[in-house]
């Protein structure tokens, strides 16, 4: 759950803006901004205070010991790094927008230091990009082909939305657990990931559990410890909190919006909304129940039925009664219809007499 706190909103001078130089200051303390003008022995500087508020800061020449020039073509590849090594479970269309990126960098700083690193993050993206977009898919490390996913694909993606619920969960981001467990249970109930994993699935719902009901009942002290803090303020420091404050509730709340429509189960959660933490208590506390009560002896079993089927449809000389018969029984076994799609794709146009 993201933290918040009333102090965020206190050091503005600490918060960088995009584009800035650094100001070292006498003190220790440093300031990201850009001048706008200078005023006798003063700057003045655009300090970026939220993503859509700005403040005019007044600052003595004597005070700065030292500035420096922001390297735009530095700060810019500092997120190119990032792009490498690349997530598990990437989409083609993710390496894609990523290429891209990169491509516009080298475009725009030919001259750049940083262009032969930027020449090797965009070979390391074309190469998986190509793999990819053919049918393949990066886990656990390696890049997957095509050819070597297909005929255990069905097991394959639903170990990958196993890691990826362990993956979020281990970094405490327990929505975006939730959600891969969610996507885990209606996509691949019967693979033997989900089998294994409801006992885990328990686990990080009872600790997200905990930690809801916890935030309830601090949740009226919290509140009141910011109004408190917010009264305490002087008029234009209150002033530029409590905008950042409704900034982010209204960015919260647009979110919110868009996870429902988008069909989510599980709610981002705000220690200062009260709604969507009580509606994740009450949901919590039911899929636990359920959970523990479930078995698995009559879940189906699609995993087995998905790679029975591969190797009887791409069976050198199958007849058309085998790749009817597999496919029928792949139909039967509640296998999801993109898994019964690559079975018909895989399958010969021409069987053998």
């Amino acid at each position: 759950m993201k933290a918040h706190r009333l102090f965020r909103y206190l050091p503005l001078l600490a918060i960088a803006s995009v584009s800035a130089d650094t100001f070292e200051l006498k003190d220790g303390t440093t300031i990201e901004g850009t001048i706008l003008k200078e005023d006798g022995s003063d700057y003045i500087i655009l300090v970026q205070v939220t993503k859509s508020i700005k403040d005019e800061r007044r600052i003595p020449k004597a005070n700065v010991v030292n500035q420096v020039a922001e390297k735009k073509d530095e700060t810019e590849f500092l997120e190119i790094a990032k792009l490498v090594p690349t997530r598990e479970m990437q989409t083609a269309e993710v390496y894609q927008s990523q290429v891209n990126k990169v491509e516009s960098f080298i475009k725009r700083y030919p001259q750049s230091e940083k262009k032969p690193e930027a020449l090797k993050v965009l070979s390391v993206l074309e190469k998986e990009f190509d793999v990819v977009q053919a049918g393949g898919i990066k886990f656990q490390g390696k890049v997957i082909s095509a050819a070597d996913r297909l005929p255990k694909a069905y097991a394959l993606d639903a170990g990958i939305q196993a890691a990826a619920m362990k993956a979020a969960a281990d970094q405490g981001d327990m929505t975006t657990a939730l959600r891969a467990w969610s996507k885990l249970e209606t996509g691949f109930q019967g693979s033997s990931a989900y089998r294994q994993n409801i006992p885990y699935a328990v686990k990080i719902m009872k600790a997200q559990l905990s930690t809801v009901t916890s935030s309830l009942a601090t949740f009226d002290a919290r509140t009141k410890q910011r109004a408190d803090g917010l009264a305490a303020m002087g008029g234009s420091d209150r002033s530029l909190s409590t905008e950042a404050i409704r900034e982010e509730q209204e960015a919260y709340m647009a979110r919110l919006e868009r996870d429902k429509a988008a069909g989510h189960k599980w709610p981002p959660l705000d220690p200062y909304v009260k709604a969507p933490l009580e509606e994740t208590k009450r949901s919590l506390e039911t899929e636990i129940r359920r959970l523990e009560s479930t078995g698995t002896a009559n879940l189906p079993k699609s995993e087995e039925a998905y790679e029975t089927a591969w190797a009887a449809v791409t069976k050198q000389g199958a007849t058309p009664q085998e790749v009817s018969t597999a496919l029928s029984a792949a139909s039967s076994a509640s296998l999801p219809p993109a898994y019964l799609d690559m079975l018909k794709k895989a399958a010969p146009a021409t069987p053998a007499p």
